[in-house]
């Protein structure tokens, strides 16, 4: 699979329906249930059988481990990022660029003053074929009142 490491050994077939504690977990065994989970500890945790508590106070005093599980979130994140540039040079879905559009503005964009909550510009966008609001967060539009230097347009032209 694209992103893992070509070392992970297979996980065995267990013949029991919870694991034994007194049964020690293998670290090796714990490091490809955490890629093959992509670091989710509580789906790695189904896997071997074991509580998500366990699992996480394993990973948790092993730093090969920890390691193992913050590469494994690293790379699910790089496919997240290859999968948001998709969406937002989407010409043929405009609906889905408009909306990553406004997700990438106001999470990563929040240091340029986009977002929900913060300072500076908020983005509202009413449903498809709404009406896109740019606003400053005193609630003033960021280009003036319609009819000022602002042009009152559907998405649909905006995108056009």
């Amino acid at each position: 699979m694209e992103g893992f490491p070509s070392d992970l050994v297979p996980l065995s077939t267990a013949p029991w329906d919870q694991r034994p504690t007194e049964l020690p977990l293998d670290v090796e065994e714990v490091r490809t249930a955490l890629w093959l989970n992509r670091g989710n500890i509580s789906k790695a945790a189904e896997v071997l059988k074991v509580h998500s508590m366990r699992l996480r106070r394993f990973v948790d005093n092993n730093e090969y481990l920890k390691e193992q599980l913050n590469e494994a979130r690293e790379v699910l994140k790089d496919v997240a990022e290859t999968n948001v540039y998709d969406a937002l040079t989407d010409e043929q879905d405009k609906g889905r660029r408009d909306s990553m559009s406004r997700f990438v503005l106001q999470t990563i964009g929040k240091d340029r003053g986009y977002g929900a909550g913060g300072t500076g510009v908020a983005v509202n966008m009413q449903g498809k074929r709404g009406r896109i609001s740019i606003t400053w967060d005193d609630g003033s539009p960021v280009a003036g009142e319609p009819g000022d230097d602002a042009k009152d347009v559907t998405p649909r032209e905006a995108a056009e």
